[in-house]
């Protein structure tokens, strides 16, 4: 079928992000990580639409590099960090958060 009932041409833009990390740390198992993504469709004067993707998974290698990307740009700022730094500084801010009394501000 090659008609499109009341086909227009559309302005705008589309990009993938990810709106969760789940961290799945099973005692005695490997730990993983899934990062949940979603396609976001922003058209000019709409609000934008967002399309479930399906989840990335990825298996923890703790000797695996990983190139730290700036935020704001996207570019290599030409630090690296291993996977398993990036678990030390996930599992201390854990214990940082598990640590915190009532009555204190949260650290996060």
């Amino acid at each position: 079928m090659s008609y499109k009932l009341n086909q227009a041409p559309v302005a705008g833009e589309s990009f993938v992000r990810c709106p969760q990390v789940v961290i799945d740390n099973r005692l005695g198992a490997t730990p993983t990580v899934t990062f949940h993504r979603e396609r976001i469709v922003g058209l000019e004067g709409a609000d934008p639409i967002r399309q479930p993707m399906s989840p990335r998974p990825l298996p923890f290698d703790p000797a695996a590099a990983v190139p730290v990307l700036n935020p704001e740009t996207g570019e290599p700022t030409g630090a690296t960090i291993t996977q398993g730094e990036l678990y030390a500084l996930v599992y201390s801010v854990f214990v940082a958060a598990e640590t915190v009394t009532i009555d204190e501000d949260p650290i996060i």
